[in-house]
């Protein structure tokens, strides 16, 4: 709203595009029946690691490099603190997941069942967005980042297998 002049009519655009826009259905379905998750625990592997694993390099990585070749560097200087959060935000989540992993077999199954169940529908509600961002480079860099998520999840002790 700074940005805009405080223009209220762009969160009723915004809301709109949530709600109608193809674009962000699958992800708006996501989010949803995340909501409905009753494990907590599947819900912090869905919500800390696998979405914001994927969504947070897509955004300010991804998008904001394509955003910095078109003038738009100023989104990177804004978004810088949420760049640092989630750097100490990964170390901490792939922590509790690799004591999690450790302390029983039967949770090293379960998380890795939440990954495999929940990683394709995540990388699926999100290429549309980053197709709608970045064109015919999205699915490289959705699957860079899925890699990157893959190499976390083997150093905390767990396999996240490809979608």
């Amino acid at each position: 709203l700074l940005l805009a002049d405080n223009e209220p009519h762009l969160l009723d655009q915004a809301k709109q595009s949530w709600l109608d826009d193809a674009t962000w259905q699958p992800l708006r379905q996501l989010v949803e029946d995340s909501m409905v998750t009753k494990d907590w625990f599947e819900l912090f592997v869905l919500q800390n690691f696998l979405l914001d694993g994927v969504l947070q390099p897509l955004v300010f990585d991804r998008f904001g490099d394509a955003l910095a070749k078109h003038g738009g560097a100023a989104f990177l200087s804004l978004s810088e603190f949420m760049i640092d959060w989630h750097h100490e935000s990964s170390r901490w989540v792939d922590a509790v997941l690799k004591v999690a992993a450790k302390e029983s077999t039967d949770n090293l199954k379960h998380i890795e069942a939440w990954m495999a169940a929940w990683s394709p529908r995540v990388l699926d509600a999100l290429q549309p967005v980053a197709a709608a961002a970045l064109d015919t480079e999205a699915t490289t860099a959705l699957d860079g980042i899925f890699t990157n998520l893959t190499q976390r999840a083997s150093k905390a002790g767990l396999s996240l297998k490809g979608t």
